[in-house]
């Protein structure tokens, strides 16, 4: 495919080599596993506001909520949370170092 005279578009499949997918088929199966325990563990209707968004290599947990009211109730909650998604997730031979809520992604990942 040509390039336009004068443009300073860039074609899509140079701009694809450059992208770094790091996601693992073992990492998307971890973070369903993940949201499966998240769901029971906060209930469903809370569930509507608060979902799994990533898990990071180093064993964080971020989670994404649907505003700051949401983010700040589950943030004074952390550590009970953090305790049980970690019994539970140590069963399927997965460890949480931390967990992160974050409210500034919501849009984000529910484009996706």
């Amino acid at each position: 495919m040509k390039r336009l005279n004068n443009s300073n578009f860039e074609l899509l499949q140079d701009v694809i080599k450059d992208l770094n997918f790091n996601y693992s088929a073992q990492n998307c199966e971890n973070i369903e596993k993940i949201q499966e325990i998240w769901t029971d563990t906060i209930g469903n209707k809370i569930s509507k506001f608060a979902k799994v968004y990533d898990f990071s290599n180093d064993n964080i947990l971020t989670i994404v909520c649907s505003d700051s009211f949401v983010s700040n109730e589950l943030y004074f909650s952390k550590e009970k949370l953090f305790k049980h998604m970690n019994e539970k997730l140590q069963k399927l031979g997965i460890k949480i170092k931390d967990i992160k809520f974050d409210y500034k992604k919501w849009k984000e990942s529910n484009n996706e």
